[in-house]
Order: structure tokens, then C-alpha cells, then sequence
């Protein structure tokens, strides 16, 4: 079931009804946690296992950190839940990695496709144990407290609005929340929720997927079959396309856990109007790249001696943040690009005189440019399947060949929409919430159909999968 699905809408809407009329004698958690596990059982029931297993293991941890002081006890506790987090997230994400490589040595001739190592891979697994793995080590510093119960627990971990791709939500976020009774829901706060939620179909259904279909999926998959320049257009597509269809989901998830009674961070915020990668990086994809931030950048060694090692600690930072993507060369070149760059901008940071004014003007704007063009081609790594593919798309780009025939009217308007967007005034998102907000209860109910027409209309019979699913 995918959030762009309308069963989802269903479901989200009967899921709020039980939960808020069975709020004054029945925990959240005991109604909510069931209706996670369907929800991500419909990708595939077996899929629960690592899931559940995950949660088990680091709430004892977390409940066992919380009964000792004993410095070695501690390291040994932190340490046992991050080497099953992981050892479960290879397992089952990137046992196929594991048997291609092993299978020639096993007198299978490469293929992969046999046991033990078809293991079943869940959506979302690389979300829920960076969720899960950030509590523990959130207890273990003694930043939050252990968690009390182990239904609370579960339901932090398979909250089904994050559940398949994020937000990755910290435990001081969610169970302050948590743990206060479920509230009515005021007209303004359902009327915020409902927009969020429109505001993400419409991105996904009616930018992205018109984009990925009608123009990216096709050139990237056969990239020698295209002009230079449509493989250029395709380049500015892809960066549209995934912006809408990630923020799309936030979208989406945040709208549908406040009328849960969960408030969650946002996720985006305009990335493509950053003048630099370090601004990019908090723009985009917020709760991931402060997860390697807090978690993985600041655990490395020597980033405080200075030196060398920062510059190479913001690199091994990136290629693993690629690595948890995916398991090719392309996505490890990804982090690499992001890496090195973020380190080249560090450099230069550090030599500029302190209390030097920030880039204005002209200055800012080329800033913006350079790095939408870096972030944009970086992407290329990204979406290709394989190292050799991407080399394959290059080519196609430096052929130099002209002709704009394969590129749709359509997709080109939905780039330029979606990319001139990030340039709209900051205040405008919220105000569009308030003034729909203030609307008639009838002109709301009219402006969501209206949506949910248009995007049934341009989705047709289905609707493509989100793009971070995969991870």
C-alpha cells in the first residue's frame, strides 16, 4: 500500500476514526501499533520479522542502559544494538551484494537467485534502523531517558506514516508527544493536515510521476537511444522529479501523523535555492542528514584535533550515506561527490577572515547556480543503476547532439514549476495552509476533490512507487 495509493486515504481516515474514538480508554499505542503492522505487512508479512527484531533488541538495550553506570557495561550494551541493527540491515538489504559475490564461489555461476540469500527485504528497512539505532545511542549518552514500555516502543519504531520513508523521527520528538493523551483535533489543525496531505499527492502524482514517466525512466534506462540535449533535459527532470516526489511523501506523512496527534519536523525546505553543498545539506532531506551529523560524522575520530581528519571524516561520511542507498559503485560516487565537495567548501571556509559578510547579489546567485548544477549532475550517480550506466549517460551528454523531439511540453512546464518553487517567498507555504484553513468546511471539501480528481486522472490505473521506498 503506498501513501500515494487511494486505499491508503482509506485507511489513514479509518485508522484516525478508531484511534480518536477509543482515545479515552485505550492507549495509542495499542491501536495504533496493530494497524502499522498490517500497513507494512501489505508490502510483504515476512518483512515484520526485522522489524520486530530490531525493536526487540533495542529496547532492552535502552531499558539496560538505563540500570547501569558502568562505563564498560555501557560501551558493550550501545555496541551489541548497533552490531545487530546493522548486521540485520545487511542481512536483508544488501544480501543480494552478498550473493553475487559469493555465489561464483559456491558453484552457482552467479546467479544470485537462490538461498539463503534471496532474504526478504521490507520497505523502509534502512529508515526504521537508523530510528531505532538513534534511541539507543540517545540513551547511551544520556540525552533521553529509556524508553518505559515496549508497545510505546514499537510504536515509535513502525509509526506507518514514517514507517517506509521517513521522516527519521528522534525519540525526543516523539514520545514527549506520545506519551500526553490523544487531544480533539481542531477544525484548523484537521483542515493543515488534509492540505499537507493534498499537497503531497499533487506533487507526487502530478510532478514527479508525469516527469518520471513520460521523460526520465525512459532515458535513463536507454540512454544511447537520446540526443545530448534530451539527456540534459532528463539531468534538470530527475532533480524536479525526486525533489517533488520525496517532499511529496514528508508531505504526506506529516499531514497524516498530526491527525494522529503527532507533530513531525519538516523535511525540506526549498533545497535547490542553497548557495553552497553545506546549505544543501540542511535543506535537504533534514532528518537524514542530521542523523549523520549527530550519529556518524561527530562519532568519528579526530574531528575535534583538526588537520586532515574532518576533511576526510565529511568524505567516509558521505560514501556510507551513499552505501545506505544502495549497493553500487554509482551511489558510493554519489556520497563521494557530496563528500569531497562539502570538504573543499570547509577548506575554503576556513581561510576566509572571520566576521567576513555572507555572498550577496550576483555573488549568491552564482552560488545558487554552481550548486544546483553540481547537486543536479551528482544526481546522475544517483538514478543509474550501475557505475558503468552513468558512464554510459555521460557519453550521451558529451556526444553534443542536438534535437529536443522526446521531450514533452508537458514534463518540460512540470521542471520549471517544480524548480521555481524553491524561489517563492518562504512565507508563502504557511500562509497557503492558513488561508485554506479559513476556507468554508465546503469550499475545502471542494478543493480536495478537485485535487484527488486530477491526480486519479494523471496516475491512472496506478500509481508508481516513491522513490525512496527502495531504501
Amino acid at each position: 500500500m503506498s501513501l500515494a495509493d487511494p486505499l491508503y486515504l482509506v485507511f489513514l481516515l479509518g485508522a484516525v476514526a478508531v484511534a480518536r474514538l477509543l482515545a479515552a480508554r485505550t492507549p495509542r499505542a495499542l491501536v495504533l501499533v496493530p494497524l502499522s503492522l498490517v500497513f507494512y505487512a501489505t508490502w510483504n508479512p515476512l518483512a515484520l520479522l526485522p522489524l520486530l527484531a530490531t525493536a526487540a533488541v533495542d529496547f532492552n538495550v535502552a531499558r539496560a542502559l538505563g540500570r547501569t553506570s558502568r562505563p564498560w557495561a555501557r560501551r558493550l550494551l550501545v555496541t551489541t544494538s548497533v552490531t545487530v541493527d546493522l548486521a540485520l540491515l545487511a542481512a536483508f538489504k544488501y544480501s543480494g551484494l552478498l550473493a553475487r559475490a559469493a555465489a561464483p564461489l559456491l558453484g552457482r555461476g552467479g546467479d544470485p537467485s537462490w538461498p539463503p540469500f534471496t532474504l526478504v527485504l521490507g520497505a523502509g528497512i534502512s529508515f526504521y534502523t537508523f530510528q531505532s539505532l538513534s534511541c539507543v545511542v540517545d540513551v547511551y549518552r544520556r540525552d533521553e531517558d529509556p524508553p518505559a514500555r515496549f508497545l510505546d516502543y514499537l510504536a515509535f519504531v513502525s509509526f506507518f506514516p514514517t514507517l517506509l520513508a521517513g521522516p527519521i523521527t528522534r525519540a525526543g520528538t516523539f514520545f514527549p508527544q506520545w506519551g500526553r493523551p490523544l487531544a480533539p483535533l481542531s477544525d484548523e489543525e484537521g483542515s493543515r493536515a488534509l492540505f499537507r496531505i493534498a499537497l503531497g499527492l499533487a506533487k507526487k502524482c502530478l510532478v514527479a510521476d508525469v516527469i518520471a514517466v513520460n521523460l526520465v525512466d525512459r532515458v535513463f534506462e536507454v540512454p544511447g537511444l537520446y540526443t545530448s540535449a534530451e539527456a540534459g533535459v532528463a539531468v534538470y527532470a530527475y532533480a524536479a522529479q525526486i525533489w517533488a516526489d520525496f517532499s511529496g511523501y514528508s508531505d504526506i506523512a506529516i499531514g497524516s501523523a498530526l491527525l494522529l496527534g503527532v507533530r513531525l519536523k519538516e523535511n525540506f525546505d526549498s533545497p535547490y535555492r542553497s548557495s553552497s553543498l553545506a546549505e544543501f545539506w540542511r535543506r535537504w532531506h533534514i532528518s537524514l542528514s542530521t542523523w549523520l551529523r549527530d550519529y556518524l560524522f561527530f562519532s568519528l575520530p579526530g574531528n575535534r584535533r583538526g588537520g586532515i581528519a574532518p576533511y576526510l571524516n565529511l568524505v567516509v561520511t558521505f560514501v556510507l550515506g551513499g552505501l545506505w542507498h544502495g549497493t553500487t559503485w554509482a551511489f558510493a560516487g554519489w556520497g563521494l561527490v557530496h563528500g569531497a565537495g562539502l570538504a573543499v567548501q570547509r577548506l575554503f571556509e576556513s581561510r576566509r577572515p572571520r566576521g567576513a559578510p555572507p555572498a550577496k547579489g550576483w555573488r549568491k546567485a552564482l552560488g545558487v547556480l554552481a550548486t544546483f548544477h553540481v547537486v543536479a549532475f551528482a544526481w546522475i550517480l544517483f538514478r543509474c543503476e550501475s557505475g558503468a550506466k552513468a558512464l554510459e549517460f555521460l557519453r550521451v551528454l558529451a556526444a553534443g547532439t542536438r534535437g529536443l523531439g522526446n521531450a514533452p511540453p508537458l514534463v518540460v512546464a512540470a521542471t520549471l514549476v517544480a524548480l521555481a518553487s524553491h524561489f517563492l517567498p518562504s512565507s508563502w507555504p504557511g500562509e497557503a495552509e492558513r488561508r485554506f484553513a479559513a476556507l468554508p468546511a465546503g469550499a475545502q471539501a471542494a478543493a480536495l476533490l478537485a485535487v484527488l480528481a486530477a491526480v486519479r486522472l494523471a496516475a491512472g490505473a496506478t500509481v508508481a512507487p516513491f522513490v525512496y521506498f527502495q531504501f
